[in-house]
């Protein structure tokens, strides 16, 4: 009797604990709801959830993702054969090319085909990103499903946890004679997932208790932290990024460099032009870091590489955020628009570029 009595009060403490660490958060540290659904896709590492619509919610926004059923972020399915007078730009990036805490029209890949058509240049932008993906899922991705789309021109994204992400994910090596494929398949927490999916009541609780959200974020960072044998210990590893030291990341490592010139090499391959393109760090409102800081200056000179980081010093203010501050810190509408902007104006100065443009503003001026 009294051993269930005990067990009694147990419970009951616990349940009081959680009541009040959920009132808690939701008065005083309100949590950002920024869930993401990937599945396992057939080619070894995650693709976005097919057919699926889901929302974010923060303490600054809501947004609403939409998946199509292909997997890409988008309202419409795409064809594999590319439509007549229609040049197709593919991009590869996690959650900041996706789009995480804007709607649809307030992406960057939605920002960059609205813009290069308003210049003339008739383009449909595949959006292949997933969260959480560096650069050697998104070589994986180009290889196996993006060029079956006949892309004109690929973009890969880098940001400063790309090398954290190529290591966990053990996909490649370097090794004396270059870059070797190792693992066929990496896609963590998918099965996690698909199993808590079917449990009742989950997808309530995931979307709307606080004190699930903060768990939930600090075991996924242990997780990283476990996977990439403790080198990445910061709340950046898992986008939830805080003021940097000068000298806190460490540069480009010989993997790294070797999947961005295989992807190089794999996108003119197939006549696509191949572009690398820079995702700042938001420090606060008018002190950003570039990516590419980690990359050695030659890579950096090249023509192939784009950073927008004139247009985010030329844009900063104190009054305006060009990324969110109380959820996962991605791009705010306007980030995205600058973003774009400077991605195609180089896409339109390219000379000779296979997105044609010249000649279809040439003929738009006739």
């Amino acid at each position: 009797m009294k051993g269930l009595k005990l067990t009694g009060w147990v419970l009951g403490a616990g349940v009081y604990a959680a009541l009040f660490a959920e009132v808690f958060l939701r008065v005083f540290a309100p949590q950002a709801f920024i869930p993401r659904h990937v599945v396992a896709a057939e080619y070894g590492v995650r693709m976005n959830q097919p057919s699926k619509v889901y929302r974010q919610h923060t303490p600054e926004t809501v947004a609403t993702i939409e998946m199509n059923s292909q997997g890409l972020r988008a309202r419409q399915n795409y064809s594999l054969k590319k439509p007549d007078g229609i040049k197709r730009i593919a991009i590869f990036g996690d959650s900041y090319f996706l789009g995480f805490e804007v709607n649809l029209e307030d992406s960057f890949a939605w920002h960059l085909e609205q813009n290069m058509r308003a210049a003339g240049c008739p383009v449909e932008v595949l959006n292949f990103a997933v969260s959480g993906f560096g650069t050697a899922e998104m070589l994986r991705t180009l290889e196996e499903r993006g060029l079956g789309f006949e892309p004109d021109a690929v973009i890969f994204s880098w940001h400063h946890t790309d090398p954290a992400d190529n290591m966990r994910s053990g996909l490649y090596k370097i090794d004396d004679s270059g870059l070797q494929p190792t693992n066929a398949r990496y896609v963590p927490t998918t099965g996690v997932q698909e199993k808590l999916s079917k449990i009742p009541f989950y997808e309530p609780l995931s979307s709307t208790s606080h004190l699930y959200i903060a768990l939930r974020e600090k075991g996924g960072r242990l997780i990283k932290n476990i996977l990439t044998g403790g080198a990445v210990v910061t709340k950046e590893a898992s986008k939830l990024e805080t003021l940097e030291q000068p000298n806190d990341r460490p540069p480009a490592s010989p993997l790294d460099l070797g999947l961005i010139a295989l992807a190089k090499k794999t996108s003119e391959a197939a006549n696509a032009s191949f572009y690398l393109l820079d995702i700042p760090t938001v420090q606060n409102r008018t002190w950003f870091r570039s990516g590419f800081r980690l990359l050695p200056q030659k890579l950096i000179d090249a023509d192939y590489t784009v950073s927008p980081m004139a247009q985010f010093e030329a844009e900063k203010s104190p009054d305006e955020k060009l990324y969110w501050e109380k959820g996962h810190r991605h791009l705010t509408p306007k980030g995205n628009r600058l973003l774009a902007a400077e991605m195609a104006d180089r896409l339109r100065a390219a000379q000779g570029n296979d997105l044609n443009c010249h000649a279809a503003q040439k003929a738009a001026r006739l």
